[in-house]
Order: C-alpha cells, then sequence, then structure tokens
C-alpha cells in the first residue's frame, strides 16, 4: 500500500492522553489535575459533561507518550473521590484516505449520417419504386379484382367464403387465475417459508441501542464505568466505518449483567434515551461480523 493512501495515526494538538473511567460526579477538573500532576505536570485535564451534569469520565493530556503510559499504569485502579477509577492510554483517532476521484468518461464521437437518397432537384426516390398504398385500398383492389374475373366466380367463391368465417370456432381465452384449463385443478398454493429461529440469550452481554452517532467505544465504555465491564463495542459499516446506532457491552459475570438491566432502565446519551436488553446470539454473531 503506498504511503499516500494508507491510515496513519494522528496525535491530537493538546498532547498526549489518558482515558479516566468511573469518576465521581462531585469530582473537579481541577482535582483531577492535581492528581495526575503527581510527578508529573499535566497539559490539561477535561471532564466530558452533558450541560453542566458530568458523565463519569474524563480525559488527562501529558506531553509525552511514555508520560501518559507511566500515568496508566501509576494511577489505574487507585482512589479519587471515594471511587476506584480506571485509567488507560486513550486510542489516538485514525485519518482515512480521501477516496480517489473518477476519470471523466471520453465523449464519443458523433456517427456520420448516411447518405441521401435525394436527388438534385430535391425529390425523394420512393425505395421500392411502387407508389404507397393504404391497407384499406390494397383490400378493395383485390376485391375488385376477383369481381372483374367472371359472373361465376363472384356467385361461387364470396359466399364460401363467408361459410368458411361461420364455421371456425371462436377462441376463448384462458382466465388468468392460474387454473389449467381441461381439468379445473386449483393452483398450488405457496409454501410458507420457516421462522427465524433465534438464539439463547447471552448471560453476560447486553445490547445498546439508540446509540449517538458520534460515540466511541471509549464513550461506551465510559456510560457503564460504575459496573464491572470486560469489553464495549460499536457496531460499524464496513465500508465506511460509520456507527450502526447501537453496540454491545460485555460484563463480567451474569450477576452484573442483571444489575445492568436494573438500574440503566432510564439511562441517556446525548438526550437520546437508550434501549438496553439482554443481547441475543444472533444479535452476536452479527457483532462479530462487524469486528
Amino acid at each position: 500500500m503506498s504511503q499516500d493512501t494508507a491510515p496513519q495515526a494522528h496525535v491530537e494538538e493538546d498532547g498526549h492522553k489518558v482515558f479516566v473511567g468511573n469518576l465521581s460526579f462531585q469530582t473537579t477538573e481541577a482535582e483531577l489535575a492535581e492528581l495526575f500532576s503527581k510527578p508529573t505536570a499535566v497539559l490539561k485535564a477535561n471532564i466530558i459533561t452533558r450541560g453542566t451534569r458530568s458523565l463519569g469520565y474524563g480525559f488527562v493530556a501529558y506531553e509525552t507518550v511514555a508520560q501518559a503510559e507511566a500515568a496508566a499504569a501509576a494511577y489505574n485502579k487507585t482512589e479519587l473521590g471515594g471511587r476506584e477509577i480506571n485509567v488507560e492510554v486513550a486510542k489516538p483517532k485514525v485519518e482515512r484516505a480521501a477516496p480517489k476521484e473518477r476519470a471523466p468518461k471520453k465523449e464519443k464521437a458523433p456517427k456520420e449520417a448516411a447518405p441521401s437518397n435525394d436527388d438534385e432537384s430535391g425529390d425523394v426516390k420512393p425505395r421500392t419504386g411502387r407508389s404507397p398504398r393504404t391497407r384499406a385500398s390494397r383490400k378493395s383492389g383485390s376485391r375488385n379484382k376477383t369481381r372483374n374475373e367472371g359472373e361465376e366466380g363472384t356467385t361461387d367463391e364470396a359466399p364460401k367464403d363467408d361459410e368458411a368465417k361461420e364455421s371456425r370456432p371462436k377462441r376463448t381465452r384462458a382466465r388468468k387465475s392460474g387454473r389449467k384449463e381441461g381439468n379445473g385443478e386449483a393452483p398450488s398454493s405457496p409454501t410458507p417459508s420457516a421462522p427465524r429461529t433465534v438464539g439463547p440469550p447471552s448471560k453476560t452481554t447486553v445490547f445498546v441501542a439508540n446509540l449517538p452517532f458520534a460515540m466511541e467505544d471509549d464513550g461506551l465504555k465510559a456510560l457503564f464505568a460504575e459496573f464491572k465491564v470486560a469489553s464495549a463495542h460499536v457496531v460499524r459499516r464496513r465500508g465506511s466505518g460509520r456507527s450502526k446506532g447501537f453496540g454491545f457491552v460485555e460484563l463480567v459475570d451474569e450477576a452484573e449483567q442483571q444489575n445492568v438491566i436494573e438500574k440503566m432502565k432510564n439511562a441517556q446519551a446525548d438526550g437520546r434515551e437508550l434501549v438496553i436488553k439482554v443481547a441475543l446470539s444472533e444479535e452476536q454473531g452479527e457483532k462479530e461480523a462487524s469486528a
């Protein structure tokens, strides 16, 4: 792959960040910066909020990658504001290559006009040399020809044609009902398709729908920061990488899964009311296919 089209890691302008989850809603940015500035000074501490209310997670920026990794190792599972916080190095954003422009289609050259049959005087020559005749005039001409051949031909042949027309049986069109003519059998009814089978419910994973399309995996995980989360994944489209608006959160055990179902009934994210339920095996297959 060429260097122009390969995705490259993008470093944030305000430094290298660490993700801090499970924060107390009363924790301030000053308290967060004070904790993480020992022994290395921080560039910026930011708590993510919705309006004025904290969402329970934030980011701390350092000058170098080594400082961010050291802070994640030192402060993970430590206590701040009476809660055990989760700290890990934030994943850098990846710039996607711009789509290639298609070359414009070449215009086809116009075809040369066929030579005209007009002569110098401007009159058009007929193709067959015969004057155009209508269907009615041809029929009337053929009738006059048979009448002029003799009186015997006119009296004998004309009635025979009429009798032949009357003796021909009339054709009846088959009805468009699907029945076969002669046997009266009704068309066979289509075989109903088999019902769609649904796999058993998962014992550790929950399905989260109506997510904001801008939400990343870290943001989904942060929504469940007060629970014991093993992993969080936002399902995306294969071609564009755009979020489908739902994802999956895997908990450490079944008891924690039921705890999430009970306590997150009215949860919201960016003003959207989330739909949270136990994930099914069929939905888990879609998660694995999109990963």
